[in-house]
């Protein structure tokens, strides 16, 4: 009986981080209307009005003031002028981007400007701390919206350009409801993770204040491997519709097919978003010349989006074909004993 050929090939490797970016701007070239959610975002986080954080942050504003010794006076002065500058300037409309890659990828809302070139941005004031909660959550909410509607046109896109065989995205409003979720999922996880760590310190700085670094290590180094680990959750909760926790599950199995790949591709997107936001920011907020760094943000960080999800569907087709030679293997292993 003769084998077939195809049996005895190698599977390839999957795609290296540099051809996924060059893929995903070539991408970008044909589809540069990926480019208007981020864009349209930024100028309204730039030009409309800012929703005022001062309620919520006045209480630990009079707590700051009030040091419990003449020791630590000068810690809590440089906390209330700390707050007093945060509470003046932040912006609670920049929550409708609510995290990297959960969110749609603005630039505004991380300078919280107070002019553009139209005068000084309008203050809307908010007149509770509850009031401020209440904000918080209901723009987070429509941001995972808006990050729906944008990370789904994404995923349309890549699977249209690659061909690659998944199924690609479902509607909008069904990735909205599943990135609430993931949210709620890390909301719940990333409050643990501060409670067991805050009960840890406490009990580390009891036993020894020598303890306290290699504490802080350990728990830093624990959130780094998570976070490198669960980078694939976006990219298999949109282009292979699965749910938050099941796709947390994939991205650990997927993470460790080419672990230096996925590290080379957060150390590639670090240098890009870290260095480039530098000259993004370049340009004053109340000149016009603010467009080109907006313009510039939008199209850098939506290729490397785009260069996530390129990188994760190379990464699936290498371990379905790792599966498929191992199936081959096992099922050759009888007719050769």
């Amino acid at each position: 009986m003769n084998e077939h050929p195809e049996n005895k090939e190698e599977p390839r490797p999957p795609a290296g981080v540099v051809a996924c970016l060059t893929s995903a701007f070539e991408l970008l070239a044909h589809a540069p209307q990926l480019l208007l959610p981020p864009v349209l975002l930024d100028l309204f986080l730039w030009l409309g009005p800012r929703l005022s954080a001062k309620s919520l942050v006045e209480p630990l504003i009079a707590a700051a003031k009030t040091a419990p010794t003449a020791d630590t006076q000068p810690l809590y002065q440089a906390i209330s002028t700390a707050l007093t500058e945060f509470s003046a300037s932040f912006d609670l409309f920049s929550t409708l981007s609510p995290a990297p890659i959960l969110g749609t990828p603005v630039l505004m809302g991380l300078r919280q400007v107070l002019s553009n070139p139209l005068g000084p941005r309008t203050e809307i004031p908010v007149p509770t701390p509850g009031a401020s909660l209440g904000w918080i959550a209901l723009l987070t909410i429509l941001g995972l919206g808006i990050s729906a509607f944008y990370l789904t046109q994404v995923g349309r896109q890549v699977v249209s350009h690659t061909e690659a065989p998944v199924p690609g995205p479902a509607a909008a409003p069904r990735l909205w409801g599943q990135l609430v979720r993931l949210t709620v999922v890390l909301l719940f996880g990333v409050g643990s993770a501060a409670l067991t760590a805050s009960l840890v310190m406490s009990v580390g700085t009891m036993i020894s204040q020598a303890l306290i670094p290699a504490i802080s290590l350990f728990f830093l180094s624990l959130g780094l491997f998570v976070g490198v680990h669960f980078v694939y959750t976006i990219p298999g909760m949109v282009q292979l519709r699965h749910p938050p926790l099941r796709a947390l599950q994939e991205s650990l199995l997927l993470a460790r097919v080419d672990f230096p790949g996925v590290m080379q591709l957060l150390l590639l997107t670090l240098v890009l978003t870290q260095g480039l936001n530098f000259v993004w920011s370049l340009p004053e907020p109340d000149t016009w010349a603010t467009i080109v760094g907006i313009g510039g943000h939008a199209i850098i960080n939506t290729a490397l989006i785009i260069t996530l999800f390129i990188f994760y569907q190379e990464r699936l087709a290498y371990l379905r074909l790792l599966q498929n030679a191992f199936a081959r293997n096992a099922a050759q292993v009888p007719r050769s004993t």
